[in-house]
């Protein structure tokens, strides 16, 4: 088909008049045409030169009649603007870099998608780059990767405190925010409005006085806040901290801190810092026996849809990580605050309370 239309093409040109006009070239029909259109196939449609299309797409001034002439072409064959092409005709990218750590985990993929939202409402396309937080390598390479390739600017989405550091952000030749909760320091009323106070509040009302903390990995910033977090509503409220562990997210740690469990002071409320940390801790309660609730409390944080059918069903603070990814880009978009690590605003979350959370029972016994 491609050929056919060239030779007509040429056959016009060839066998044009003797007169100086310019003979028509030959109008393209788009159901003829199977391929995107390109410049050349709406300059072919107008009857003006690939140029003179050109200038209109980068919105240089045109006399009215070729304006008008483009208009009705680009319509007609439903012409979609190429992102790579406008960036080279305008030296202006239309992508943003995002690092993205531990894709595999629910709140790096729900605050990953936010970010592309944001990029495309923006006109912008998000370019990916995973890097394995455990491949030195990786992380040490991945700003060079990045480093190729025409962006705006770049994102940094659920890093660890070890990660940042060995990403060496300094060499990225683009601005970049990273995407950061505001940290929280003891005594701090912030810790009081972060989502992860709701839970410990909700069991507190329930009339549990002591408490037993499942927390992530230490290394991270949304870690040590829910720690913070949770001890500062206790602090406030009278109540007994009796233990904490530090470990991965995923439900293996969860089920290996409650090894950890101070018998002694029977805790009847287990605080886990994800629904995943929980699901390892409802795991070992059951094969050990222990009733939820009726002998202890179990609540999680991250709200993934999973949760509802835990058994029992997981009180849980459904987080809108997806804000964070949101708000990550809008922040890189904003030139009063790219080029350095910015607080962003504070997690937004709502409680989900369901079965496995009820009145304070008598905690885990010695028999």
């Amino acid at each position: 088909m491609a050929s056919s239309i060239a030779n007509v093409g040429l056959e016009q040109l060839c066998h044009g008049g003797g007169s100086g006009m310019a003979t028509p070239v030959a109008r393209v029909d788009q159901d003829d045409w199977d391929q995107p259109a390109t410049i050349y196939t709406v300059a072919e449609r107008a009857g003006v030169s690939h140029q003179t299309v050109s200038r209109y797409l980068k919105g240089e001034s045109l006399r009215p009649r070729n304006r008008e002439r483009v208009e009705q072409a680009l319509s007609a064959l439903n012409y979609q603007v190429n992102a790579e092409a406008r960036a080279l005709a305008t030296k202006k990218s239309r992508r943003i870099g995002a690092f993205v750590f531990d894709l595999d985990d629910w709140a790096p993929q729900r605050v990953l998608a936010g970010a592309a939202e944001a990029a495309r409402e923006a006109g912008y396309m998000l370019d990916i780059l995973r890097v394995d937080p455990g491949d030195a390598l990786s992380v040490r390479d991945a700003v060079r990767l990045m480093n190729r390739t025409t962006l705006a600017g770049a994102v940094v989405i659920s890093p660890s405190d070890p990660v940042l550091e060995r990403l060496g952000l300094e060499r990225l030749k683009v601005s970049f925010v990273i995407e950061a909760e505001p940290v929280l320091v003891p005594g701090d009323d912030r810790a009081l409005a972060h989502p992860f106070a709701q839970v410990v509040a909700h069991l507190a009302e329930l009339g549990h006085e002591r408490f037993f903390q499942v927390g992530g990995p230490r290394t991270w910033l949304a870690a040590r806040n829910r720690l913070t977090s949770y001890r500062e509503v206790l602090a406030r409220r009278g109540l007994r901290n009796c233990g904490e562990t530090a470990g991965e997210w995923g439900p293996a740690a969860g089920y290996e801190a409650m090894a950890s469990y101070p018998l002694d002071a029977a805790p009847t409320a287990i605080v886990a810092a994800s629904d995943q940390l929980a699901l390892g801790v409802l795991f070992w309660l059951q094969e050990h026996g222990v009733r939820v609730p009726e002998d202890v409390s179990v609540s999680g944080y991250d709200g993934i849809m999973d949760a509802a059918y835990y058994w029992p069903p997981l009180t849980t603070v459904a987080a809108d990580f997806a804000r964070m990814g949101r708000n990550t880009v809008r922040a890189l978009l904003d030139p009063t605050g790219i080029g350095e690590r910015r607080e962003l605003q504070m997690p937004v979350g709502r409680l989900v309370a369901r079965a496995s959370t009820g009145r304070a029972g008598a905690g885990i016994s010695r028999a």
